[in-house]
């Protein structure tokens, strides 16, 4: 009967005195991204359509030109 006592009273002790169980309410630490944002200015994006619309003029006059003197030459 001693020992039921003493472990109900163990327990009791250990119940009042631990306190309340606190949940995690913080948050972990945000890890490394994994698609990091790209930071692409609107300035560069323009640059870059503005090169290619010019490479693709410039390949439309030279292919132009070339069916043009072709068939020159093949009417004379």
């Amino acid at each position: 009967m001693a020992r039921v006592t003493t472990l109900v009273t163990m327990l009791m002790f250990s119940v009042w005195f631990a306190g309340a169980a606190e949940a995690q309410t913080e948050t972990p630490p945000p890890g490394p991204s994994l698609n990091p944002p790209q930071n692409v200015n609107f300035s560069d994006d323009a640059r870059t359509r503005l090169i290619l619309g010019v490479i693709a003029v410039v390949l439309a006059a030279v292919v132009w030109y070339g069916r043009r003197v072709r068939k020159k030459r093949q009417s004379s």
